[in-house]
């Protein structure tokens, strides 16, 4: 079979690099999540060691990892779309059933695999052990209401990265407008200042609405021209430091602001990185490895799985070494329980993209591209015996 991203022509190393791109981006979330959601017993440091240790833990920028698979997800669904000149009821049929079979399969492996790392974490890790919200996620009650609702993808507590997995559901029923929007010239500045508007309203963060921005500007990056500055790779080196460091620099600042301000700082540094990699004609060497695109092909897995696998993980390390003990020594637990949860989900993403994901996606690509063939219009007899007599 073959991959889901792969193509011909000119397009393909570019498609490479923004796949290695959302690799890189769940593996930062991956080892953010191995820092963030675990109460460690932070050791005295001082100057210069603090501001390491900040530099390094800062770096793993889960929240603008996920910034980044937005503005990637609108750039790549612009350019499913791009290629038809007007939007008809077949073609935005035959997008959605991709993006169902894109979807939900692994979405619904996964909250079985959630359900059990919420079983092993409960019988075997104290309370405390784990940050608010992921405490919180663990004590829900595994109901057949709360199941269907996960199933559905609206109810999110079971695995916590599903909530973006609602995020891309939402925009995905919404893009083709918007994507009809973006592409008008003379509706497309009322469009993002519009998108701006919604994220910037005072809404819970998980409610999604601060992510309508990069789901736009992700779909302006194909329709934009090719030609950039010379001094755009620059400008993309100073976007990725902006997209690792923003969080920290506001903190260092003492600035208390909502988390909408930096979400909207990360998608305008995605924005520019993405872009980069799109129109110049650039080609990163390790974006274009095997090894990184073969992470970025499972990157979806990864992502969705990563969570519960490092929960069972540190639940049966600390039932063996004791949790206290583990979170006494946090730079070397976060590391070590990084590794070990990388090369597992990894296996196991490897084994539910060839056997779930790639089969189930290339269906959805059959069903949905069999949607964009017109049935032929049936001819009546007089019509055939005209037909006849104009080859006799």
């Amino acid at each position: 079979m073959s991959s889901v991203t792969e193509t011909s022509g000119t397009e393909r190393n570019y498609l490479h690099q923004l796949t290695s791109l959302r690799g890189v981006a769940c593996l930062v979330v991956l080892f953010g999540h191995a820092i963030q959601v675990f109460r460690y017993q932070n050791p005295q440091r001082t100057g210069s060691q603090a501001a390491m240790h900040d530099i390094v833990t800062y770096a793993f920028n889960a929240e603008a990892a996920v910034v980044l698979f937005f503005v990637l997800s609108g750039c790549v669904l612009s350019l499913s779309l791009r290629k038809y000149t007007h939007l008809t009821g077949r073609i935005v049929g035959s997008f959605y059933v991709k993006r169902v079979f894109r979807i939900y399969p692994l979405l619904w492996f996964s909250i079985g695999l959630a359900i059990a790392s919420m079983v092993v974490a409960r019988g075997w890790v104290s309370d405390g052990v784990f940050v608010g919200w992921l405490s919180r996620n663990l004590q829900t009650p595994v109901s057949i209401r709360n199941t269907i609702m996960s199933v559905a993808g609206v109810f999110t507590r079971y695995n916590g990265p599903m909530w973006s997995l609602r995020v891309e559901l939402m925009y995905s029923v919404a893009f083709p407008f918007l994507f009809w929007l973006v592409r008008a010239p003379r509706l497309r500045m009322v469009t993002l200042a519009g998108l701006a508007a919604i994220a910037l309203l005072p809404l819970p963060h998980e409610v999604g609405t601060v992510f309508a921005l990069s789901f736009g500007v992700g779909a302006l990056i194909p329709l934009l021209p090719t030609a950039l500055s010379p001094r755009h790779g620059l400008y993309a080196l100073l976007a990725l430091v902006v997209l690792l460091y923003d969080r920290y620099g506001l903190v260092a600042m003492g600035l208390n602001v909502p988390e909408r301000i930096p979400d909207m700082i990360e998608t305008v540094a995605a924005f520019v990185l993405i872009r980069d990699l799109y129109a110049s004609g650039r080609q990163y060497r390790v974006l274009l490895s095997r090894p990184v695109i073969a992470i970025g092909e499972l990157s979806y897995g990864i992502y969705l799985l990563h969570l519960p696998i490092m929960l069972m993980v540190f639940s049966m390390m600390g039932h063996a070494m004791g949790a206290s003990t583990l979170l006494s020594h946090p730079s070397l637990t976060q590391a070590g329980l990084g590794i070990v949860t990388v090369m597992l989900t990894t296996a196991l993403a490897a084994i539910t993209y060839n056997i779930l994901e790639l089969p189930l996606h290339n269906l959805g690509r059959r069903l949905g591209n069999a949607l964009l063939v017109r049935p032929a219009r049936p001819v009546s007899p007089s019509q055939d015996a005209d037909r006849h007599a104009s080859r006799i």
